[in-house]
């Protein structure tokens, strides 16, 4: 087998790996946010006032999940950008 053919074939298994591994992530971020979410609603439907540690839980949270979505965003990037390498 020629070596590029071998190369574009490594290439290939290696970006159907990183898709998996986002897919995974994302799948398990996304739940963990469905449940973030649950969470907030109960918080705000809740007659009691939200106490200082609450309070700094929700931020801390938040952060997580911008955080989150910056790293996932990132990871299409650099797949994206393999996939226009390769197609070249």
């Amino acid at each position: 087998m020629p070596r590029s053919r071998r190369k574009r074939g490594h290439s290939r298994e290696k970006l159907s790996n990183d898709l998996l591994a986002l897919y995974d992530r994302l799948s398990e971020f996304s739940d963990q946010c469905a449940f973030l979410c649950d969470a907030f609603a109960a918080i705000a439907i809740c007659d009691e006032t939200i106490d200082p540690a609450t309070a700094r839980g929700i931020g801390f949270s938040a952060q997580w999940m911008k955080r989150r979505v910056q790293e996932v965003t990132l990871d299409l990037k650099r797949i994206h950008e393999q996939v226009r390498t390769e197609s070249l």
